[in-house]
Order: C-alpha cells, then sequence, then structure tokens
C-alpha cells in the first residue's frame, strides 16, 4: 500500500474539476481525504473512476449518497457540489461505519450489458455479477405447497387449501417449511464486484453471475458497484445528448408552469399520478422543488395516512425547513438535539432506519428531559421508511426537470424519444396519442399498416389510432351541482388497500384529446384492454386537483365495441 501522500496525490490526478476556491472547500477536502484513508478507500474510489473511464462514451449520472462527496464530484464521479447543495458527508463516509461507500452509476437502459461487459472484459477473473436471492413469501409458499401436494391447473389467486381438496395440515406444514428459504436465484438489477485478484473459475456460472447476494457481499466487505438501468435517462439523451443535468436553467417559467399544471404525463421517473398531484399543490417554481418532491415520492418517505396529512400542509409556513424529509434532515436534527457531531448522529439515524431498538433507546436517553422527547422519537421512527438523502434527490429531481423543460420547450422530440424509451404506469395508447398530438403521424415513428378509417378498430388492432380525433363517445359531461357523468378508457390504474377487507381504486380515464378525468372508486373494478369505463360520481377538489368520487355500483364496464354501436 502506498504511503498517505502517494494515495492523496494518486486522487489528485484522477480530479476533472479543479479545486474550488473558499475554506469550506479546503477544510471538506482534507476532511474527506483523511476519513478516504484512515478507511482504506483510495483505491475503491479509483476503481469507480477507471469503470467510468471504460464507459466514456456512456453518458452516466451517479445517483445515490455518492453525491454528498466533495471528492467523487471533483473526480467526476458525481456532479452534484455537496458545498453547493449542503449535504453533509456523514451519509456517505462515516469512520465510524465500517462497511464500504455505495456508488451507484444510472446508464441509459440500452447501455447497461454494454457498460457491464467492458468491466468484465478489464477484469477478467476478478470481475461479476451478483445474484438476487428471490425466497419464498407466504403467497408464493402457499402456492408450492398446493402444487407439491397435487393441485394441478391455473391455481387462484388467494390458496385455500380445502378448496383444493389437499391435506390441509401437511400443506400447512410444507408452508410453514418453504417461507423465506431460496426460492430461484436471479441477476442483481446492477450489482457487479470487483476483486483485488483473480478468484476461481468455479465460483462463476457461464453468464459471469456470481454467487453471492448484496446482503452476503455487504457482510464480506466486497467492493461493489451498482450499474443501474435508467430509461429516463435514455429518453433525456434521445433529445439532447450534450446538455448534462446541472447545465439546465434552474428556473424556468415555462418548465415550472407546466408542473404547476401537473402536465408530467410522460416525464419518467416524475408521471405517476401521485407526482402529478404533488406538482399540483406543491407548484414548483424551479429545479430545487422538483428535488424535494422527489425525496417525498421516490420512493415514498412516509406512511399513506401521513403523507396524506402533508398534502393537506403544503401551504402552511416553515414545513420544508421544519420537517424531515431526507435522511441527511435527521442527521442534522440529531445532531443538533444532542449536540454530538454528523458522523454519531448518521449512527443513530441508521439505528432507527434498521430498527436497532438498543441503540435507539441510547439516542432516547441523551435526550434526556429533553421537550416532547417522545414526539421526537415517533418523527424518527418513520425513518424506517425513508430510503432517500438529499444527493439521491438532487439527481431524480433534476432529471425530471430536464425532462419537464423539453416537453414545454421541445414538445415534438420528447414525445418522440418517450416513444423510444418510456415504461411508465400508463397506457401504451395514452403515449402514442400524445405523440400524435404533439406533431408526429405514427407511421413515421415506426408503427406501420394502421387502420386509419376507424380508429375504434384501429385501438383494439394495434393499441392506439392515427386518425385525427379521439375516440369517438368518450367525454366528461356536468350533471347537475357537482354532479359529472363520464366514459373513457382506462389510461392508468392502481388498486390501494386501505385495511384488511377494503381497497380503493384510483382510476385515471382518457375522455378526449389531451383530456384526462382522475376517478376514485370505493371497491376494485374489473376492466380489460378495450373496454369503456363509464358512470358517475362527484367533483372534489384538494391541493389544486380534481377528481370524481365514484360507488363502485354506479360504475359500468362493456366493450368499446358495444358502447360505440349503442
Amino acid at each position: 500500500m502506498a504511503n498517505e501522500l502517494e494515495q492523496i496525490q494518486s486522487l489528485l490526478e484522477e480530479f476533472r474539476r479543479p479545486v474550488p476556491n473558499g475554506e469550506q472547500y479546503q477544510d471538506r477536502l482534507a476532511e474527506e481525504f483523511e476519513i478516504i484513508l484512515q478507511q482504506r478507500f483510495t483505491d475503491y474510489f479509483l476503481k469507480i473512476r477507471k469503470i467510468l473511464d471504460l464507459n466514456d462514451d456512456i453518458p452516466h449520472m451517479t445517483r445515490g449518497s455518492a453525491g454528498s462527496s466533495l471528492v467523487c464530484y471533483l473526480m467526476g464521479i458525481t456532479d452534484v457540489d455537496p458545498i453547493e447543495w449542503n449535504i453533509p458527508l456523514a451519509r456517505f463516509l462515516n469512520p465510524h461505519r465500517d462497511d464500504l461507500p455505495d456508488v451507484d452509476i444510472d446508464v441509459p437502459h440500452h447501455k447497461q450489458e454494454l457498460a457491464m461487459q467492458r468491466v468484465f472484459d478489464t477484469w477478467p477473473t476478478q470481475s461479476a455479477r451478483i445474484s438476487n436471492y428471490v425466497l419464498y413469501r407466504e403467497k408464493s409458499a402457499k402456492r408450492e405447497a398446493a402444487k407439491r401436494l397435487g393441485a394441478k391447473g391455473r391455481l387462484p389467486r388467494d390458496i385455500d387449501y380445502e378448496k383444493l381438496g389437499v391435506d390441509v395440515k401437511e400443506a400447512t406444514r410444507i408452508e410453514r417449511k418453504l417461507l423465506g428459504k431460496k426460492r430461484c436465484i436471479s441477476k442483481h438489477c446492477g450489482g457487479v464486484l470487483v476483486f483485488d485478484r483473480a478468484l476461481p473459475k468455479s465460483l462463476f456460472r457461464d453468464d459471469n453471475l456470481i454467487l453471492l447476494d448484496k446482503n452476503e457481499v455487504e457482510d464480506l466487505e466486497h467492493l461493489k458497484v451498482d450499474i443501474l438501468a435508467n430509461r429516463g435517462l435514455s429518453q433525456l439523451l434521445e433529445i439532447d445528448p450534450h446538455t448534462p443535468l446541472h447545465e439546465y436553467p434552474k428556473q424556468d417559467d415555462a418548465t415550472a408552469d407546466l408542473l404547476c399544471r401537473g402536465d408530467v404525463l410522460g416525464v419518467t421517473q416524475g408521471e405517476s399520478p401521485t407526482m402529478k398531484r404533488l406538482f399540483r399543490a406543491l407548484q414548483p417554481t424551479g429545479v430545487e422543488d422538483c428535488v424535494f418532491a422527489s425525496a417525498l415520492v421516490r420512493p415514498v418517505a412516509m406512511e399513506g395516512r401521513r403523507k396524506a396529512s402533508w398534502f393537506r400542509d403544503w401551504t402552511e409556513e416553515g414545513i420544508k425547513k421544519n420537517a424531515i424529509v431526507y435522511e441527511d434532515d435527521a442527521i442534522d436534527k440529531i445532531m443538533k438535539l444532542i449536540g454530538i457531531s454528523p458522523y454519531e448522529a448518521d449512527m443513530y439515524r441508521r439505528a432507527f432506519a434498521k430498527k436497532n431498538e438498543e441503540k435507539m433507546m441510547e439516542f432516547m436517553g441523551r435526550l434526556g428531559d429533553y421537550p416532547d422527547k417522545y414526539e421526537i422519537y415517533d418523527q424518527m421512527q418513520s425513518l424506517s421508511g425513508f430510503g432517500l438523502c438529499r444527493a439521491h434527490a438532487v439527481n431524480l429531481g433534476r432529471l425530471i426537470w430536464a425532462l419537464a423543460y423539453h416537453k414545454v420547450h421541445n414538445p415534438k422530440e420528447f414525445w418522440r424519444a418517450c416513444l423510444m424509451h418510456c415504461q411508465g404506469s400508463y397506457a401504451r395508447w395514452v403515449y402514442r396519442n400524445e405523440a400524435k398530438r404533439a406533431g408526429w403521424d405514427l407511421r413515421d415513428l415506426g408503427f406501420d399498416n394502421w387502420v386509419t378509417e376507424d380508429p375504434v378498430q384501429s385501438f383494439l388492432d394495434k393499441g392506439a389510432w392515427n386518425s385525427p380525433g379521439f375516440l369517438p363517445g368518450m367525454g366528461l359531461q356536468k350533471l347537475y351541482l357537482d354532479r359529472f357523468q363520464f366514459a373513457g378508457i382506462v389510461a392508468n390504474s392502481r388498486v390501494f388497500k386501505c385495511d384488511a377487507k377494503s381497497y380503493i381504486h384510483f382510476i385515471t380515464l382518457g375522455v378526449g384529446e389531451g383530456k384526462y378525468v382522475d376517478i376514485v372508486v370505493d371497491r376494485p373494478v374489473k376492466y380489460s384492454n378495450g373496454s369503456v369505463v363509464l358512470g358517475e360520481g362527484e367533483l372534489h377538489h384538494k391541493d389544486n386537483s380534481e377528481y370524481l368520487k365514484v360507488k363502485r355500483k354506479s360504475v359500468k364496464v362493456m366493450p368499446i365495441t358495444d358502447y360505440v354501436h349503442n
């Protein structure tokens, strides 16, 4: 191992950006170098840089806590300046932890295999893709137990051993034995290992898979980098391959207005109905609000009820400043509450995230007689649902902002790229119809042999239509007061479980050219492709969004051909 000065010099030689002027940058850089040397992470940073150099023709976006590091920023591993974004280092590098830092590299989804293969070719006997162990859960264990005892054919969604005619006692015994056991082995979505030395070929499968999952890799302290596929990045680079995320304008009135309207359809990673309602509630003015929204929804940073209460309180003064939104906020709050370093505070944050009760009680003891200590405890317990640090949110928020920017300023190319790369939660006809509205003849985009004379038949045969206008007979009509009648094609659908016996169905219906209506049904609605959903409901307004509250008994579903001909 080289001495400390040589190690620092090896890192400095890989800097792709000059060190900014200012005492804050100098102090942070010295702090990071000290921890990197203490934890023996020099080779880790150099190998990450080497992997990026191998793929220098493939644009990347480094997500996750690596954006907390100034060294990563200066080495060009990330494009997030942690000083500018006020991101503490502790979430990424912490002298109190002995685990390796985690670097996740996003690449365009169609370039992922190429990027991985270059790693395998460079370190042919030292690199491999890690495994993902699929375990038996309650439903899969029940299904397997029933099959082992002779149940044949297509089994129902909810297994009932008695109705299937199998021995209930024996089936229950098999089910309990299977729970938590390995069901099968698949490839991890992007985890790649690079070892310090060559390993025997017997440890690798032919497809370069090694039989270690992410937990085993963490326990054995092996170098891992995640090379992940990102369709949003693919979509953005299809539109503009030259402008890095951090170079898009931080504020743009037209983009902000589009987000305020919730016009996010086609914006990969920002188009879900939840994000649409969130943007309408938040009324963003720039990229920072996209970062904030990303932390709340991707992933959901709180339980459903708590999130609902936040939706009610968006406009209250100080919510952004005082609430725990990012994991970094928890570090900052713990640090200030009990007067400790950010590194020690991060250990308590991790304790609440991992439900380490001993460490959690230790934190409560250090709070002493602090007022509202139990409210603080409840707030910290919600960290177990968190999964987003500020650095991660910055990259996701920037990506959403950049795509929204192109949707408003470059709509035709935006929809072409969307059709090529986006696989969102909306039905395919939605994206194709929006591309048509943006000015494309769908045949120019590779959709040949269209039945243009009859949009209904074209929709049934091809999943979209190339003729002008929307499908006939669809619409939203006011009956009286807040009662409306609707008829439309399902654009988006999701069932939410309220309790053990009740569900709510959120459905977005296409009712006209560029017109969609959200309905909330008190029970699930069964429908199929090519069906029209019609009925009536009461209009509700909430957080700048509108939706129809609908009773299941008022909803009808019928084939579009029957509906149109009637």
